[in-house]
C-alpha cells in the first residue's frame, strides 16, 4: 500500500465480509498522517458510520479526548483507527443511529480487515499503538489476550515494528465507573512512556 488514498479507495471497494452491506460511511481517519502514536480502537459506532465518518467522534470519542486533555496531548496529533472498519450491526427497535444496535466483531470480520489493519499501520509508521479495548490487542497479540492482565504495561512487537501500550476502551468507562481511576492511572503511563521515548531519541 503506497498512500493513504490507495489504502482508503481499497477498503471503500472491500466486500471481504458482510458489512459492507449495512455500512453508511467505511470510517477512517481523515487527517493521515506519520505519527508517533496510533490510538486502534474496537469498531465504529453509529456516530462514526451515519454521521462523522471518522474514528471515536461518539460518547466514547469524548472520554478519549478529555483523558487525552489530562497527559496533554491533542488527538489531532495523533492517527486514529480501528480493527474493523465498518460498523458491526445487528437487528434493533431501539437503535440510535439508524435499524440497529452496535455489536462486537465476529472472528471472521476481524480476520477480513486485519491486512487493512497491517497496511494501515504500514503507511501511520507510529513508534507506539495504544490498542483500546481487548479487540484491538488480542488482533495484534494474534491471540486472545486477557486486558487485566496487560493494561498500563508495554511491551515491543517485532511484527509491528513499535511498542504497543494497551489501556482499556474509553467506553468501558460508560458501562464501568469504577475503571475510571485506573484508565486515568494507565494513560498517565502512557505520557511518561512517550516522554521515556523522546528522550532516548526515539
Amino acid at each position: 500500500m503506497k498512500s493513504f488514498a490507495e489504502l482508503r479507495k481499497g477498503i471503500e471497494n472491500c466486500t471481504k465480509c458482510s458489512l459492507y452491506k449495512t455500512r453508511t460511511n467505511v470510517v477512517l481517519d481523515r487527517k493521515p498522517q506519520k505519527t508517533v502514536l496510533f490510538l486502534l480502537g474496537e469498531a465504529p459506532g453509529g456516530h462514526e458510520d451515519m454521521v462523522s465518518g471518522e474514528p471515536f467522534s461518539g460518547e466514547a470519542g469524548k472520554i478519549l479526548t478529555d483523558f487525552l486533555a489530562q497527559i496533554d496531548l491533542d488527538r489531532k496529533h495523533c492517527y486514529l483507527g480501528n480493527t474493523v472498519k465498518c460498523r458491526p450491526t445487528k437487528p434493533s427497535s431501539r437503535g440510535r443511529f439508524g435499524p440497529y444496535a452496535n455489536r462486537k466483531p465476529t472472528s471472521a470480520e476481524i480476520k477480513s480487515c486485519s491486512s487493512w489493519v497491517e497496511a494501515e499501520i504500514g503507511l501511520v509508521k507510529p513508534k507506539v499503538i495504544a490498542t483500546l479495548g481487548g479487540v484491538p490487542l488480542s488482533t495484534i497479540l494474534g491471540k486472545q489476550a486477557r486486558l487485566e492482565d496487560y493494561h498500563g504495561k508495554y511491551f515491543y512487537s517485532a511484527k509491528y515494528g513499535c511498542f504497543i501500550f494497551p489501556l482499556y476502551h474509553p467506553a468501558s468507562i460508560i458501562y464501568r465507573r469504577q475503571l475510571a481511576q485506573t484508565y486515568a492511572q494507565d494513560v498517565f503511563k502512557l505520557k511518561e512512556f512517550l516522554q521515556e521515548l523522546k528522550k532516548q531519541g526515539n
